[in-house]
Order: structure tokens, then C-alpha cells, then sequence
């Protein structure tokens, strides 16, 4: 009976996948004739992606260029298995980007090395990695090279997201006081809060999280390293010189932050379907103008201030602050260099792989930069006296219309694709991508603009440590260092997130937070959460003798 089910079970995991294998993939077709423009079809599956048919006007170019199309899919509903389910099976998409399933597919076999593919067909590949090629190898135990991508490679960190995102009418009220501490934005938002009990006719909101699915790690998780001055590990804390590595929910001082939030909902000021709310909720939320304080990632909430902005409401957009503990708490503007983060790898189903890393080096290309970066000349930008320019009616589109990028195809096929990062400039001096320091002023909103001539800055920037204060780091960043399925990482880390993810919002809104708090570590810190500590250690020194060359 049980072998019944298992067999039926994996008949059902065969048949899930079997619609991801594009044309490109079954291996008893021919192979494409020699002209590289011959039109073949990728199949390819993103973690990260959305509906997306291939058919806007950049990918149009791109067919164009080069005769490839995708045949994009991606989890729908915060599916996660996906990535199981090919593996079980052993059919897969000619490309895919897994995220953190990459081990997996390592694993078992399922990614072509591309070492000898970039060795012959790779020039522009090695051109946009550089010296940093290096940090592409998979382990200190196996050196190949798996995936290509993922973020902007010499990224300058010229947009940061700070640890809280403040409405920049509430800096205005208070006549653009200095917020520095959790005590000074806790003041803010309660004076705001009491004096303009509504905004638009609905009650006003002090501030709002979402802990929908993942999400919980970046408005619930992550803000309680940065407020403390860590650098941006995810799930860890490392100490820059030894590499020692903690679970941060361990860090004794995590408590401050937490009482904070704790005291915030005691008193009316957190939103209390923080923790109910799905993500399309929240954001609809952000967009009425009602929520004074959030804790975010820009790319996580940039459609409500773009709907804002469409509404205007400029003056309801979110400004970013480097908000700490307290004022002996630097911000933390650690660059974690090119992370060498598991990216776009071929897969053991793809018919033609020569074809496949010919497409990838091509859209390494400057060409290709410039065209998934800018967009078409003469659409989406222009040329003046010899530099590129994107119209302000072009602007004006991109602030206020968050589909911009879904109808233009703009920013659609450069992550998680290898790319130039902000502030790398081609041949001719300009940058790769839109975000020079002059374009990101530009861009500003009204109220920005107003906001940051009362602080007697130009930039969001200027109101930050200055990134040269803090040495790039030598391992990336700890959330993308590779942990191999059997590791103890694995299970233990796979429980404390679960128990802090249950646990966090509880804390929250608990009203005897001391003794729940103390329940809590109790429950977390167990001997199998003390060797991942020393696993993690052990891995991220690894990776500093990885990709230092040892």
C-alpha cells in the first residue's frame, strides 16, 4: 500500500513539471542550426518571476537581436515546490534561477558546470565579471561554476532603503526635526497621529508591517538588525573581522527592538492586522496616505508611492531614515561588494547549452545593457549631444504608473540575469543603468525635493554614514552563502526561522512581553542552533579563502 502511494506520488510530481520543458529542452530534437539568430525558444523558470508572455516591446528587441524567446514560469501562490518537484522527476526548464533551491539542483545533478561554456563562449560574460568572476565558483569543495547573476555587479548603494521609511508630511509638521532613534520616530508618529486622527476620511495608521508568507523577513526581521547597526546577513549576525557567525534573534540587544514594537501596538500606534494582512492589503493600505510609518525594502513598497504620486499625495510618500537603538548605534553601510549569489544557471534538459550561454554572454553585451536598462532609443530615450537622455514625459510615466515596467518590458530581463550594477560606466562614460546621481535628484518628487533642501542635503544619501566608513566585505552577504542540504544549517535554521516567524508577531502584541520573551529564547537557542552557529562560522570562512584564492 505504501508503495502504492509513492509510486502514485511521484507519477503526479512527474506530470507537475512536464509543462515547464520548453522547446529547447527535449534532447532528441536537432540541434538549432549554426546561425545564433535562428529562432529557438527557452523555457525558463524564475523564483522570482510574474506573469510575463515574453511579448513586450523590449523583449520583442531581444528576439530581435538575438532569435531566442522565453517561455517564462514562475511559483504562483507562493509555491515553493517547484523546484522538489523537477528534481523528483528530472525534467527541468532549459534555464532557471532557483534562489535558494540552487544547492538542490546542484546536488542532484541538474546544472551543467558552465566553466568550459564561458571558456569558449563567454567574452562579454567575463568582461562584466571581472575579478569577480571568481566568486561565481559553487564551494571550496566543488569549484565549478554553476549560475551566473544575480545583482548589479560594482553596485554603487546610491538608493539606500535605510531601516524605516517616515511620510515626509510628518518631517514637515514637525519642522524636519532630526530623527535619528527609535525614541525620536516613536514621537513623531504618536504627535502626528493625535493631532490628525484622520487622513482622507479614514482613521490614521502609526505604522504598518506585513508579515504575509516571506515577507515577514523584511518588514519584521530584518529591521531589527539594521536599528542595532548589523549589516545586511539576513538571518545572521557576523562579526566582520573573526566571521563568527550567530543566529540574530540570539543577540541579546534583539529585545530592545521588539519592547519597541511591543510598546507601539500597547498604545494604538501599530497597525493590528500588521500580522493578517496579505501583501496586496498592505500596499493598498500605503497607497490611501494613512500609514505614517513603515519598515521596508524600496522594491517591496514602491508601488504605493508611485500611486501616491499618481494621486497626488506626494506628500504621503515614504522618505528613508537610518534610524538605530539609540544615538551610540551607527547605521551600518557595509557593501557587500558582487555577493556571488546563486543565479541563472542551464539545466541538464536544455537541448542546446552552447545556444543557451551564447544568449546569456549576449545579454551581457553593452547592447544588451543599454537596452534592458534605458529601453528602445527614440521610445523611452533620446539622444542629446551625444549622451542618453530619458524624456521627462518618460519619467513622469515610470513615477506614476506602476505597470510601467510590465508594458514597456523596462527592468523585466536584467535581474536575475547577469548585470552592470549603478554607477559602472561603457566605453563612452556613461552609466550602464538609469541611476546616476544626477538622474536619481531628478527623479526626486516634490516633497522629497523639499524634505531634503530642509535637511541642506542633495541626496537621500547624504543622510547616511558614508559607505567609505565601512570596509566592502570579503564574503558577501550570509544569505547567500551556499549551505549544502545536509548540513545541520539546514534543519536548525529551517526551525528557528518557523519558531521566530510564529513567535516575533506574538511578542508584539503580547501583553507580559518579558516572560514570553524569555519563553522564546528558551525555545531558540537549543544545541542544534549552536552548531549551525559554528557550521556558518566554518562556511563563511570558507568562502573568504574561496574567493581570495586560497
Amino acid at each position: 500500500m505504501k508503495k502504492t502511494k509513492l509510486l502514485s506520488l511521484l507519477l503526479v510530481s512527474a506530470l507537475a513539471v512536464t509543462s515547464l520543458v520548453g522547446c529547447g529542452s527535449k534532447k532528441e530534437e536537432a540541434k538549432t542550426e549554426k546561425d545564433d539568430k535562428a529562432p529557438i525558444t527557452f523555457s525558463f523558470y524564475s523564483a522570482d518571476g510574474v506573469a510575463n508572455d515574453f511579448t513586450d516591446p523590449i523583449a520583442k528587441k531581444i528576439t530581435e537581436k538575438t532569435g531566442v524567446s522565453l517561455k517564462i514560469d514562475y511559483p504562483v501562490g507562493g509555491n515553493n515546490q517547484k523546484v522538489p518537484l523537477m528534481i523528483a522527476s528530472g525534467e527541468y526548464p532549459d534555464l532557471i534561477y532557483a534562489k535558494g533551491d540552487t544547492t538542490k539542483l546542484v546536488e542532484a545533478g541538474a546544472l551543467v558546470p558552465l566553466d568550459d561554456l564561458i571558456d569558449k563562449y563567454g567574452p562579454n560574460i567575463k568582461k562584466l565579471y571581472g575579478d569577480y568572476l571568481n566568486r561565481l565558483r559553487f564551494s571550496s569543495e566543488d569549484k565549478k561554476i554553476y549560475t551566473l547573476g544575480v545583482y548589479g555587479v560594482n553596485n554603487a548603494n546610491w538608493k539606500p532603503d535605510g531601516s524605516m521609511q517616515i511620510q515626509n508630511a510628518v518631517l514637515e509638521d514637525a519642522g524636519y526635526p532630526q530623527v535619528k532613534t527609535l525614541d525620536d520616530v516613536y514621537k513623531l508618529i504618536k504627535n502626528y497621529k493625535a493631532k490628525y486622527p484622520t487622513i482622507n476620511g479614514q482613521e490614521t495608521i502609526g505604522m504598518s508591517l506585513c508579515a504575509d508568507d516571506w515577507r515577514w523577513l523584511i518588514t519584521v526581521g530584518n529591521p531589527s538588525g539594521f536599528v542595532l547597526g548589523q549589516g545586511d546577513n539576513g538571518q545572521w549576525k557576523v562579526d566582520p573581522e573573526t566571521y563568527k557567525a550567530e543566529y540574530k534573534f540570539l543577540d541579546p540587544q534583539m529585545k530592545e527592538y521588539y519592547t519597541w514594537l511591543n510598546k507601539l501596538y500597547k498604545e494604538g500606534l501599530l497597525d493590528p492586522e500588521s500580522f493578517t494582512q496579505k501583501y496586496d492589503q498592505y500596499i493598498a493600505k500605503l497607497s490611501t496616505g494613512r500609514v505614517l510609518l513603515i519598515s521596508d525594502a524600496y522594491w517591496d513598497y514602491k508601488d504605493a508611492n508611485i500611486s501616491l504620486n499618481a494621486n497626488n499625495q506626494a506628500n504621503r510618500t515614504f522618505f528613508p531614515l537610518a534610524v538605530t537603538l539609540n544615538d551610540k548605534v551607527k547605521f551600518n553601510m557595509t557593501n557587500a561588494g558582487y555577493s556571488g549569489a546563486s543565479g541563472v544557471g542551464i539545466t541538464t534538459s536544455c537541448a542546446d547549452p552552447e545556444r543557451a550561454i551564447k544568449f546569456i554572454d549576449w545579454l551581457c553585451t553593452d547592447e544588451a545593457q543599454i537596452l534592458n536598462n534605458w529601453g528602445i532609443e527614440g521610445v523611452n530615450y533620446e539622444i542629446v549631444d551625444g549622451k542618453r537622455v530619458v524624456p521627462q514625459a518618460e519619467k513622469d510615466k515610470k513615477n506614476t504608473d506602476k505597470d510601467y515596467g510590465k508594458k514597456t518590458g523596462l527592468g523585466q530581463y536584467g535581474y536575475p540575469f547577469p548585470q552592470y550594477g549603478d554607477g559602472v560606466q561603457d566605453e563612452s562614460g556613461q552609466y550602464y543603468t538609469t541611476n546616476s546621481k544626477e538622474d536619481i535628484i531628478a527623479d526626486y518628487n516634490e516633497a522629497y525635493k523639499k524634505t531634503l533642501a530642509a535637511y541642506g542635503k542633495k541626496m537621500v544619501l547624504d543622510m547616511f554614514p558614508d559607505e567609505k566608513d565601512f570596509p566592502v566585505s570579503d564574503f558577501g552577504a550570509a544569505y547567500n552563502i551556499k549551505i549544502p542540504n545536509d548540513s545541520p544549517i539546514t534543519i536548525a535554521q529551517k526551525k528557528a526561522d518557523d519558531l521566530s516567524q510564529s513567535k516575533i508577531p506574538q511578542l508584539i502584541m503580547s501583553n507580559n512581553f518579558d516572560a514570553d520573551w524569555t519563553a522564546y529564547q528558551k525555545d531558540l537557542n537549543t544545541p542544534e542552533l549552536q552548531t549551525a552557529n559554528e557550521e556558518m562560522t566554518k562556511l563563511i570562512k570558507a568562502t573568504v579563502d574561496l574567493w581570495s584564492g586560497k
